[in-house]
């Protein structure tokens, strides 16, 4: 009985105890919940943030719940030097734990903070308007580490926020959420939609821009030696409210930037963190533009940044199957103090080439061009302009083999651009030639002519201009050498140029067995209006292209005969050649008369000979 007493009593005492307790929290609980605790608690964090921060914060409501061990502030307004609502946030709720008060340990179970908004203003000759809240607060933890003692430590589980609204220099930002846990012995942050629009100003108009980072997530361990961050769905989108540049001109690539809708994904490691040093691994990229046909779907380089000089390695680009290798860059980025402009050098670039992989964005006729190519060049330049260096460019067979120079210059304004190749040597053996014409859709002369020529070596220089281009140079071929100078009037719509040879075998090359060796020179105007060929082909239905050629002729061998001083003069307008051949002489010209439909079939050509009879004085 005494011991069954015994432990009766001690439950009841017990007992006694937890329902004291219990009256407690319940009476503090109902005093915290007061309207003198609350205007209490108010004005004690209104002072204590002002003191601390040096500036203006109100809040309007605030409230303890002992019992659910949650603390609920709302109507938050904090003040910059200029009395400017500099933050304004219209509830935060915390739910903590009050026992890890007891080991010197504040631990917030979880906080949430529901419609910010802030307002930054960055000047360019002065300093933003939060720059107060880094300088005040720095020099007071600077005099808190030199007091002994330990802290109290603040440990947060979990975050969200709701509805941010920035002004950023009066460019507005939004975002939907932002996610913070620390869980498993990694902190990860996740921000849901930050949503910015601009507008760029240039002289043909205004380009809106719009860009949404998707789901954007930084996960960083506790120990701070793995960082990583990740972006999902990343939307960038513009519109300069006028036509793509390719409407109503389906030979044009559809790349416009001012018509961009690109979707990317990108994954990236931080390795190191300085002050004015960073170091990263990009892992992982794609970006694609489905109407402008842009589809990167391989992104990687290790990002090295100090300062202002960025070095990059091991970058990789994939367009397709176009593969671009990089294994060392060097950019010097802008800086305005020093006056220095952006400029940069990649020692060896490496490219695996399918040129219809970027037929879309920028050039429908290679829509078919699959022949492999393998290209190597170095590049520097600036904001101004590039260089190409050391250019060599061959198929898998080595039946084609380039090497070049070239610079791009004039980025702006477009109309100044120019593109500028030397060829140092270019070697192009049978089989190739016409393997890479009919890459091509479109309509095919003189192809026997072309494979005839056999062997093709060529150097020479070539010019791309605002809507022209300009090639020179000397082609020697089996049949003979060929000087030529041409230009492609991208306006007018007409190649023009001249040729010049000292010994081809024209009869060779045209079927025409009586005609030996050529020494001559000819100029030439084709008109390549794609509008002007397709209605005068569809009145006459011809297979000749539109222009005339006039030659002059030093030398002609003609069945074992040498003629000298011929002038040529011929016309065609799509369907028939037809032209004049004359011979001059002291008293006679001697002239021929010939015609033709087909340049495959040249033997056919139709000849009617004539006789000129010169004018002559009693001294002839």
């Amino acid at each position: 009985m005494g011991i069954k007493f015994f432990k009766s009593r001690w439950v009841r005492l017990v007992g006694w105890i937890m329902a004291i307790i219990m009256a407690i929290v319940l009476a503090l609980a109902a005093v915290a919940k007061s309207s003198y605790v609350e205007d209490k608690l108010i004005g004690l964090a209104t002072e204590a943030l002002s003191k601390e921060l040096q500036a203006d914060v109100k809040i309007k409501h605030a409230g303890i719940d002992l019992l659910a061990q949650h603390i609920s502030i709302s109507g938050i307004t904090l003040k910059d030097m200029e009395q400017r609502d500099m933050v304004k946030i219209k509830e935060i709720w915390v739910n903590l734990k009050l026992r890890s008060l007891l080991h010197g340990q504040l631990t917030l179970r979880s906080v949430r903070i529901d419609d910010v908004d802030l307002l930054i203003v960055k000047p360019e000759d002065g300093p933003a308007n939060y720059q107060f809240l880094i300088d005040k607060p720095k020099k007071k933890s600077q005099h808190k580490k030199e007091k002994k003692g330990s802290a109290l430590k603040v440990d947060l589980n979990g975050a969200i926020m709701n509805n941010i609204h920035i002004k950023y220099n009066h460019e507005p930002y939004n975002i939907n959420q932002i996610v913070y846990h620390h869980l498993y012995g990694k902190h990860t942050l996740t921000v849901h939609h930050l949503i910015a629009a601009w507008n760029q100003y240039k002289r043909k108009g205004i380009t809106h821009w719009n860009i949404d980072s998707g789901l954007l997530t930084v996960n960083i361990s506790d120990d701070g030696k793995k960082k990583n961050i990740d972006i999902k769905g990343l939307n960038l989108r513009s519109d300069n409210q006028r036509p793509r540049r390719n409407t109503g001109k389906p030979h044009h690539g559809a790349f416009d930037d001012g018509h961009f809708d690109v979707i990317a994904d990108l994954s990236a490691d931080i390795l190191y963190t300085g002050k004015d040093s960073i170091t990263a691994r990009l892992t992982r990229g794609c970006a694609k533009d489905t109407i402008g046909g842009i589809d990167l779907t391989d992104l990687k380089s290790d990002i090295a940044i100090i300062g202002k000089k960025v070095h990059l390695t091991n970058t990789v680009v994939q367009q397709g199957i176009t593969r671009v290798d990089i294994p060392k860059t060097e950019l010097m980025l802008p800086n305005k103090k020093k006056g220095t402009t952006l400029s940069y050098n990649a020692d060896t670039i490496f490219v695996r080439a399918i040129l219809k992989d970027i037929a879309k964005p920028f050039a429908p006729v290679l829509q078919n061009f699959s022949i492999p190519l393998n290209v190597r060049l170095g590049l520097n330049g600036t904001d101004k302009g590039m260089n190409f260096r050391g250019i060599h460019i061959n198929t898998d067979d080595d039946k084609l083999v380039i090497n070049a120079t070239g610079n791009l210059r004039n980025f702006s304004p477009a109309r100044e651009l120019t593109l500028h190749f030397f060829v140092h040597d270019m070697v192009a053996k049978p089989g190739i030639k016409d393997k890479i014409v009919n890459q091509f859709t479109v309509k095919k002369y003189m192809m026997y002519q072309l494979y005839a020529l056999g062997v093709i070596k060529y150097h020479g220089e070539f010019d791309i201009l605002w809507k022209k281009e300009k090639f020179r140079g000397l082609l020697n071929t089996e049949k003979g050498d060929i000087d030529f100078n041409f230009e492609i009037d991208g306006v007018n719509k007409y190649l023009t140029g001249n040729v010049t040879t000292d010994s081809l075998k024209l009869g060779e090359l045209f079927q025409l067995k009586r005609l030996g060796d050529i020494d001559c020179s000819a100029s030439f105007s084709i008109d390549i209006s794609k509008e002007r060929t397709k209605e005068m082909r569809k009145e006459k239905e011809g297979k000749l292209p539109i222009g005339n050629v006039k030659a002059d002729v030093k030398k002609v061998k003609y069945r074992n005969i040498t003629l000298k001083n011929i002038v040529a003069d011929i016309q065609s307008d799509g369907a028939l050649a037809s032209g004049d051949v004359t011979m001059k002489g002291n008293l006679t010209d001697l002239m021929l008369q010939f015609s033709f439909t087909n340049t495959n079939e040249m033997q056919k050509m139709k000849v009617k000979p004539k006789l000129k009879f010169r004018k002559y004085v009693e001294d002839d």
